[in-house]
């Protein structure tokens, strides 16, 4: 088992099988971030090879005297590994390498955080910190109603949306995984063009104004089509498309990374909705968990008060960025104190 640095960003077919347990982690998600890097932004990726076939892989640029991850969406994710020796040995080189290694939100039960301790004692100094929840629904079992989940005043709630919406028109759920480039493309442009018509655009955060985070996703919808996870969920009252959702369903979880819903149907809350829409879907599919990929709000708070944990991670050789490190984090621990 090696470890070998290549020098550009490779199509590499056996990356799903061996990517880790969020869609971050995916050939998909790292294939958007890097048709989106800054030019001149170096690449530094690093491969586990055994056999012939890749066990580990870490995606990362040099950035401002650190080694991280590429930029993207402020997502979490992790390095890749097919198992814990293929990411000892990326561990250990990562380690054996110069420049100091930033990790923004690994989720805190990555076997990629003791790998790391592991890889730097007595080379460097592991300093690691809270980083920014996620909330999540645990499905433990397979449950045939989800509002078993709620109580009394919020299956009144939905009730009463529902009626209200119904004076709209028709309420129609769509759950879809589009096959092909065509339906995926008038899929988007109606969930982007929803989008438009919600408070997001007036924040400048919609998918149609912010051009980076729209293409992005374009892309990761894409290469997410191709490898059977991308749903698009749609809630249309009559012939107006009142609410979406662009998620993806992978290793037995749903998540959930947009959502948005048209202002002018506010008042019947079909973002709600939607959300116990596919929250059923979840469910009625055994999937294990409904995973927010945003941070707790007050109205994820309505749903759950559970979250996967993160943390960020700074790794660095005993030299002057250890020494910084060790100083800052001396300072922190006063202030605290303080």
């Amino acid at each position: 088992m090696k470890l070998c640095q290549l020098a550009e960003f490779p199509d590499l077919p056996r990356w799903p099988q061996i990517a880790g347990g969020m869609p971050t982690q995916t050939h998909a998600w790292m294939q958007a971030r890097a048709g989106l890097l800054p030019p001149g932004l170096p690449i530094r990726l690093y491969a586990v090879e055994s056999g012939g076939r890749m066990q580990a892989l870490a995606p990362l640029c040099a950035a401002g005297g650190w080694l991280r991850e590429l930029p993207a969406m402020f997502e979490p994710s992790d390095l890749i590994a097919a198992d814990e020796p293929g990411l000892a040995v990326l561990a250990d080189g990562l380690a054996a390498q110069p420049l100091p290694l930033y990790l923004e939100r690994l989720p805190l039960d990555s076997a990629t955080l003791p790998a790391l301790r592991r890889a730097y004692r007595r080379r460097g100094l592991v300093q690691v910190q809270p980083a920014m929840p996620t909330p999540l629904i645990r499905l433990e079992r397979q449950i045939a109603d989800v509002d078993a989940l709620f109580n009394a005043r919020r299956r009144a709630d939905f009730r009463r949306a529902e009626r209200r919406a119904a004076r709209f028109g028709d309420l129609r759920y769509q759950i879809q995984a589009p096959a092909d480039a065509a339906e995926l493309t008038r899929l988007l442009a109606e969930a982007y063009a929803m989008e438009a018509k919600s408070w997001k655009a007036a924040a400048g955060t919609a998918l149609s104004a912010d051009w980076v985070q729209g293409e992005f996703f374009r892309r990761f919808c894409r290469a997410a089509m191709q490898e059977g996870m991308l749903r698009i969920a749609l809630l249309r009252l009559g012939d107006r498309t009142a609410a979406m959702q662009i998620a993806c369903e992978w290793r037995q979880r749903f998540w959930l990374f947009k959502i948005s819903h048209d202002l002018a149907f506010a008042d019947c809350s079909p973002g709600q909705l939607l959300m116990r829409y596919t929250l059923q879907y979840a469910a009625a599919g055994g999937l294990q968990a409904y995973e927010f990929m945003g941070g707790m709000d007050g109205w994820t708070r309505l749903w759950t008060r559970d979250v996967r944990e993160y943390c960020q991670v700074r790794a660095a050789p005993f030299g002057l960025a250890a020494m910084k490190m060790a100083a800052k984090s001396a300072v922190r621990t006063l202030r605290g104190r303080l």
